[in-house]
C-alpha cells in the first residue's frame, strides 16, 4: 500500500499535459493557456478621451472658447484645435491635434456656442495638461505581453483579447473521460428497488464533479461484475478516451475485476491500494501516457478518491494548477487511529471547521450539509479544539 502522500506523487510524475489546439476565443472560457499572448496592436492606436467633455489647449483654460466642432465616438474624421477654440469629445472618442488636456463637462458652461471653465467645480488639484487623455499605447504596447502561458483564462481576460482583435486562441485541450460503473447491485434511480439492489448515484455525482470543473465531454458506461465484460468495456474506452474513472470492483473480492481486466488490456498498474480512509482499495493504471483510476464503489469513497487524486490529475491534463489546502482551525476536537490518512467530510463558517457525523463510507447525509473535506494524516491521532487542519472546499 502506498502512503497518501506517495500516491499523490505518481499522480504529479505521471500526469501529462494534454496537446494544445486552437480555439474560437467565444469557446476558450476555463481553458489554460498554451503559449504566451503578445499583443498586436498599441491600444488604444489614437489619443483617445477618458471623459465626456470639451478638448481645449492648457493655456486657454481661463479664457472663454469658441467651441469649434465635436468628436464623437467612433469618428475618423480629424480636426486640428485652433488657438482659443474647444471641441467637444466624448468618452472613447478621439482627441484633436494640438489639444493638450480634456475638462470634463461637469466643470463647464455653456453658452449658446461658447464655454468657460467653471472655476468653483473645477478639482485644481487635477489640473495639468494630459489630463482625461488616453495617449496611444497607455493600455497596452505592440508585441508586449498580454496573457502568460499557464494562464487559466476568465471573462476579464477574454474581453482584453477580444479587445485586441484575437478571434483564436491556443489552449491545452481538455479531456475526454470514461466512466466505467461495475456491479450488479446498482438499479438507475426510477426504477423501483428488489431486494439486494442499491440506486446507482456514482455517475451522477461524477458527472456533475466534472462539470463543475469545465469537462463537458463525459460518457459513461456500465458494466456486470463479471471479468469479460469488464474487460470489454475497458478496451472500448480506451480507443478514444484521455481518461478513464471506474467504479467498484476495486477490492479483493471474488468479483472485484478491474484491477485484472487493466492489467488484461496493458494497463500498467501504478498502485493498488492507499492508506486512507475512505477509498482504501484505490487503483491507478496508466496506458500511453492516459491514466485509469479504479475508485472504490461506496458513494462517498468514490467523491473523496475524486476529489483528492482525480481533480490533482486533470488539472495537470489541462495545465492548470493541483488545488491545495487551506489550513483551518478546529471547531471541536477530534481523534482517529494512526496508519490510515483520514479524509473527512466538513462544514467550514466563518473560518473554522466542524467535522460532520456519519462519516463511513457508505454514509451519504453528511454531504447535505458539507461544504470541504478535512485531511488528517495517518500519523495523527488526536488533533484539539482551534489547532488548524487542512481543508479542501468543494
Amino acid at each position: 500500500m502506498k502512503s497518501v502522500k506517495e500516491a499523490k506523487q505518481i499522480i504529479l510524475e505521471n500526469a501529462v499535459r494534454l496537446q494544445s489546439i486552437v480555439l474560437n476565443l467565444n469557446e476558450a472560457l476555463g481553458y489554460t493557456v498554451s503559449d504566451s499572448i503578445f499583443s498586436p496592436l498599441q491600444m488604444p492606436n489614437f489619443r483617445q478621451s477618458s471623459m465626456d467633455g470639451y478638448a481645449i489647449r492648457f493655456e486657454d483654460m481661463q479664457n472663454t472658447l469658441i467651441v469649434q466642432d465635436e468628436l464623437p465616438a467612433g469618428t475618423a474624421k480629424e480636426i486640428k484645435l485652433k488657438e482659443g477654440h474647444a471641441v467637444k469629445v466624448f468618452t472613447g472618442g478621439p482627441i484633436p491635434d494640438d489639444a493638450d488636456m480634456v475638462v470634463q463637462k461637469e466643470w463647464v458652461n455653456v453658452c449658446e456656442n461658447k464655454i468657460s471653465i467653471d472655476t468653483e467645480k473645477i478639482n485644481k488639484n487635477f489640473i495639468q495638461t494630459g489630463l482625461n487623455i488616453r495617449e496611444p499605447g497607455s493600455a497596452i504596447k505592440k508585441n508586449e505581453l498580454a496573457i502568460a502561458k499557464d494562464t487559466v483564462l476568465n471573462s476579464f481576460q477574454i474581453s482584453l483579447l477580444a479587445s485586441l482583435g484575437l478571434t483564436k486562441i491556443a489552449v491545452y485541450k481538455k479531456p475526454n473521460i470514461a466512466i466505467i460503473i461495475t456491479g450488479n447491485e446498482l438499479v438507475q434511480p426510477g426504477n423501483s428497488l428488489l431486494k439486494g439492489q442499491v440506486y446507482e448515484s456514482n455517475s451522477f455525482g461524477l458527472k456533475a464533479a466534472l462539470k463543475s470543473v469545465g469537462i463537458e465531454s463525459v460518457n459513461i458506461f456500465f458494466a456486470k461484475d463479471n471479468f469479460a465484460e469488464t474487460v470489454d468495456c475497458i478496451q472500448h474506452v480506451l480507443a478514444w478516451a484521455d481518461m478513464v474513472l471506474l467504479t467498484g470492483g476495486v477490492s479483493v473480492g471474488d468479483y472485484d475485476f478491474v484491477a485484472s481486466a487493466c492489467a488484461s488490456v496493458g494497463i500498467e498498474t501504478l498502485f493498488h491500494g492507499v492508506l486512507q480512509k475512505p477509498g482504501k482499495p484505490l487503483f491507478l493504471g496508466k496506458i500511453n501516457s492516459r491514466l485509469v483510476f479504479g475508485l472504490p464503489g461506496n458513494p462517498a469513497s468514490v467523491l473523496s478518491c475524486f476529489q483528492q487524486y482525480v481533480l490533482p490529475a486533470l488539472a495537470l491534463l489541462t495545465g492548470k494548477l493541483p488545488p491545495s489546502p487551506q489550513m483551518i482551525p478546529l471547531q471541536h476536537s477530534f481523534e482517529k487511529k494512526a496508519g490510515l490518512s483520514f479524509f473527512l467530510k466538513a462544514y467550514e463558517n466563518n473560518g473554522r471547521v466542524s467535522v460532520l457525523p456519519a462519516q463511513a463510507s457508505f454514509q451519504l447525509s453528511a454531504f447535505a450539509q458539507a461544504n470541504c473535506w478535512v485531511e488528517l494524516e495517518e500519523s495523527v491521532t488526536v488533533v484539539e479544539e482551534n489547532t488548524p487542519v487542512p481543508i479542501y472546499r468543494f
